[in-house]
């Protein structure tokens, strides 16, 4: 049975054994190289803080062989993993980025292995090298810890690297033996040192980071710098130390611990000779100088401008940085800071930067960095500077004959870019000297690149200009507006190169230099020209100017494209509207009625276009009116055309629009009537007929009666204006007329029988019944005349018919002569006899009619002669017969002066004619039908107001006659 074993001894064996376990465990995860898990973070971790470190005993020194084993392998597995996370690139090193915590456990695992092997025994603890191993496996993983924020694991490292620091002396004997042993031991010793001084350093890395200032110095004042001089590679480390504490501080506006870390930094540096320092060293003194600086320009005190030029002086005489860009910029930081700030010096120390400086991105990046504080300073040094490094330095190396470097073309365009966010961002310089700068900074790159800027630095140059531009004064913004047409910019893209034209022709509207706006417009491109918002500026370029045709072309253009988006068709109305091209005007509101994008009230727009045109034919009076009225009528048919369009709403609303229409219509035709042409007349009043047909029949401001009455002297005038054209046209055209006028005759008399029975009452309407009755009268005679013209001889009889049954008038006369023609017209074209049967009643009672009314003898002798010229020759002339006559009759009475004397002429032709008639009756043999004939010559002619002679002479002839006739009979 075995021994029994104390509880003690239990406890150490079963956590060594759990120890060895999580390590064999581990070990093997990281071997097969698995997916490192969260678990076993967690395993590690508690490993770590609840079993390490192991304390030396009896259960340890058996394993120390395994401990030793397991933490080299988990320390160097967990360094290639470390390895492999710094060469990662990409999205594959931000996803292991978790993982560091994990690296830093495994770091101090193994190295409490490895720790705990190396107290098992003392062999081991007193084998040198062994020691050493694992003073440095300490070393590395507690600065591993540091440097990725694991305080707690790092602080339990340094409780195991103090026992080392705490040893380190024990080891070496007192007495040596030999020179060889003594030699060795120097060297173990120098190495011991060295590595108790680095403990002391991460002592202190612990103390600062932690916010333990006061152990930090306790810590400083352990280390021997006589030692650390004696390590240039341990001299550095304790500068960069001394320096990431003065950073710390500094961060919390701790400025006099930041001076006291810093002069510590560099104290390390200065222990050891310059040539023996690493290549690294200047940096870091160039880091720690411009920490110091820092320190001593913003929590200094006493002469600190002084201390701070010492500093930079010692760099450029001592080390040789003067052509450092950092020196200079630590020299423009202190002279910045005084007051007041000497401009000569802070222009030298800028002419040094850019001119000495190797430009690299870097470099190039610090510069940029110095303008852009210098500007708050002082605007003109800054560009003077900037000026100098772009036409000094950067331009010659985008010369155009050299190999293209993008990144040096890069960076000009940055620089080129500041420069005009310099100068269009502050007022502080006159704008005329700005844009002159900007100006000189792009003709130098046009000419010494021959390039062009990029998409992009043009895009940024452009808008920061663009603002300018439109923030500036009338003066100014045309140079700024030049600028952004410039040659550098021409990589802009077609959209922008149009609206910095539209910015170019504004800005030249609000100087009223139309020229340059015209100029600026065509050198646009085509597309860019057609435009809607550049034809616009241009369509107020033609208004300045007067220019009709322009402005007409603009119109539309913009009218082609109002059908989207109308919002510069309506700015063209407003802007005609204010002008004093009211042609312009009418041809823009006409512009966008036709177009009639969305949203636009028709009615509305239609009565403002008309009341323009409207004016504007006022205005012009009648010079060219036939032109200037086409515009007129061609809206009021417009309206007329689109009436059921403008019907939407309640029948109130529409009979207003339709009496608007109607009324003015017929207002412009009364007023312009003896004025424009017949055609334009017609179609206006035609317009007018359209909105009186279409008008609601209630009661409203314009009476029915009213309403009516309108109608007809429409169909009257249109009549009127018909004949008119039927009469001067020699064509088709005629014709045409002709049937149109049947037209409205037709509908005048359909509504004067309307109106005439409901006005067929005495009273105040007789004056108005016989107006109508008048016209109606005239267009019954043009009726005639249509029938003529038209030789519709088949409708003769009914309107001869409605003549004969028409109420008084006094206008007789004027339809004589008419149905004289008519007879002899039809006669010709040998119209039926039913079609001209009563024409001599209308005749009879024109004649009688006329007679009646002004006694006229003379007018009477002619109708009756040609009344009786017409029927003598009919099949029956007993009508010409009546007429002789009746001539006789009213021959008597003027021979009794009863009335006017019968003209002798007359008189004389109508009994010679009808006494000649009489004889070819006896010719004929018709003995019956001569006797009235000679009766009546005789009759008539004994009213001849010439002594009896004609009389007489007839008188004479007859008897001959008779003779005649009687020898005739008796040879027969």
């Amino acid at each position: 049975m075995a021994p029994v074993r104390p509880a003690k001894n239990l406890a150490i064996h079963n956590n060594v054994q759990q120890v060895l376990d999580c390590a064999s465990k581990v070990n093997r995860r990281l071997r097969d190289r698995g997916s490192l898990s969260e678990s076993l973070e967690a395993e590690v971790n508690d490993a770590v803080k609840r079993s390490l470190p192991l304390q030396p005993s009896t259960e340890v020194a058996g394993k120390s062989s395994a401990l030793d084993a397991l933490g080299s392998q988990i320390w160097n597995a967990a360094t290639n993993i470390l390895r492999n996370l710094e060469n990662a690139e990409g999205n594959d090193r931000g996803k292991q980025r978790p993982q560091t915590r994990l690296l830093v456990l495994l770091r101090v695992f193994g190295f409490f292995l490895i720790d705990a092997a190396h107290h098992t025994s003392t062999r081991r603890t007193g084998d040198h090298d062994q020691r050493v191993r694992t003073f440095k496996i300490a070393l590395k993983a507690c600065r591993f810890s540091l440097d990725h924020g694991e305080f707690e694991l790092a602080l339990k490292v340094l409780e195991r690297c103090s026992e080392y620091a705490s040893t380190a002396d024990e080891h070496f004997p007192i007495v040596r033996i030999s020179d060889a042993v003594h030699s060795d031991d120097a060297n173990h010793q120098l190495v011991l040192k060295q590595l108790v001084a680095e403990y002391y350093l991460l002592r202190l890395t612990y103390a600062w980071k932690t916010d333990r200032l006061d152990l930090a110095d306790h810590f400083f004042t352990k280390l021997n710098l006589h030692e650390l001089a004696g390590s240039v590679v341990l001299a550095e480390k304790a500068a960069d130390l001394f320096h990431e504490a003065a950073k710390s501080v500094a961060r919390k506006k701790l400025w006099d611990p930041a001076i006291k870390w810093c002069e510590r930094a560099v104290s390390a540096l200065d222990a050891c000779e310059i040539e023996d320092l690493s290549h690294d060293a200047p940096e870091l003194r160039l880091g720690i100088t411009a920490t110091w600086i820092e320190a001593l320009l913003t929590g200094g005190t006493g002469d600190f401008r002084r201390r701070a030029l010492n500093l930079i002086e010692q760099l450029e005489t001592a080390y040789g940085m003067s052509n450092r860009v950092a020196v200079s910029l630590m020299r423009f930081q202190i002279l910045t800071a005084s007051k007041p700030v000497d401009l000569a010096q802070v222009d030298a120390v800028i002419a040094q930067m850019t001119r000495q400086a190797v430009l690299t991105d870097k470099s190039f990046k610090t510069i940029m960095q110095t303008m852009n504080r210098l500007r708050r300073i002082d605007l003109h040094s800054t560009l003077v500077g900037l000026t100098d490094f772009i036409t000094t330095r950067l331009l010659p190396d985008c010369v155009p004959d050299e190999a293209a470097d993008e990144r040096r073309f890069d960076r000009l365009e940055r620089a080129i870019v500041t420069y005009v966010m310099f100068v269009t961002t502050s007022d502080e310089l006159p704008t005329r000297d700005t844009a002159a700068g900007v100006k000189f900074i792009l003709d130098e790159v046009s000419h010494g690149t021959k390039r062009t800027l990029s998409a992009r630095a043009t895009h940024a140059a452009q808008t920061l200009v663009w603002k300018k531009a439109g923030a500036a004064n009338v003066e100014s913004s045309d140079e700024w507006c030049q600028l952004l047409r410039h040659a550098v910019f021409d990589s802009a893209g077609h959209m922008n190169k149009a609206k910095i034209g539209r910015k170019a022709i504004a800005a030249a509207l609000a100087r009223n230099d139309t020229n340059a706006a015209r100029h600026t417009f065509f050198e646009l491109p085509e597309t860019s020209q057609n435009e809607s918002m550049t034809r616009y500026l241009i369509f107020k370029v033609a208004l300045r100017d007067g220019d009709y045709e322009l402005a007409i072309q603009c119109l539309a253009l913009i009218a082609k494209h109002a059908e989207k988006d109308a919002t510069y068709l309506y700015a063209c109305v407003l802007e005609a509207q204010q002008s004093n091209m009211r042609q312009v005007a009418v041809a823009a509101l006409q512009a966008l009625s036709e177009t009639q994008p969305p949203g636009v009230h028709l009615p509305t727009l239609l009565r403002c276009t008309a009341r323009l045109l409207v004016s504007e034919l006022d205005a012009n009076n009648t010079q060219d009116i036939d032109r200037m009225s086409e515009p007129v009528v061609l809206l009021f048919e417009r309206a007329a055309k689109n009436a059921p369009g403008l019907m939407h709403g309640s029948d109130a609303q529409w009979r207003l629009e339709s009496q608007w229409w109607s009324k003015n219509a017929y207002n412009l035709a009364l007023r312009l009537c003896a004025d424009i042409h017949p055609e334009h007349l017609i179609r206006l009043l035609e317009v007018c007929v359209r909105f009186l047909d279409r008008c609601p029949p209630e009661d409203g401001p314009i009476r029915p009666d009213n309403v009516q009455k309108r109608r007809m002297l429409c169909h009257f005038l249109a009549a009127s204006a018909l004949i008119v054209l039927g009469r001067s046209e020699k064509s088709s055209y005629s014709l045409e007329c002709y049937i149109r006028a049947r037209g409205h005759i037709t509908t005048f008399i359909a509504c004067c029988a309307d109106w005439t029975a409901a006005n067929d009452i005495a009273g105040p309407a007789e004056a108005q019944r016989h107006a109508v009755l008048a016209r109606k009268f005239e267009m019954l005679k043009f009726d005639l005349e249509c029938i003529l013209k038209l030789k519709q001889w088949d409708q003769l009889d009914t309107a001869v018919t409605a003549f004969l049954s028409f109420p008084g008038t006094d206008r007789w006369d004027s339809l004589a002569d008419l149905m004289i023609i008519i007879h002899e017209h039809a006669r010709a074209d040998g119209a039926t006899s039913s079609a001209t049967a009563r024409i001599h009643e209308l005749l009879q009672k024109c004649i009688n009619m006329t007679w009646k009314k002004d006694k006229d003898i003379r007018k009477m002798s002619r109708w009756l002669r040609l009344t009786f010229s017409i029927h003598l020759h009919d099949a029956n002339p007993g009508f010409a017969l009546k007429v002789v006559q009746q001539a006789a009759g009213v021959a008597q009475k003027g021979y009794n002066h009863q009335a006017g004397v019968y003209p002798l002429d007359e008189l004389c032709w109508l009994a010679t004619t009808a006494f000649n008639k009489s004889v070819d009756c006896l010719n004929t043999g018709n003995t019956e039908g001569a006797a009235p004939w000679t009766a009546a010559a005789l009759d008539l002619a004994r009213y001849a107001d010439d002594s009896g002679s004609l009389h007489a002479n007839l008188t004479h002839r007859r008897e001959a006659a008779e003779e005649r006739m009687r020898a005739i009979g008796a040879r027969a």
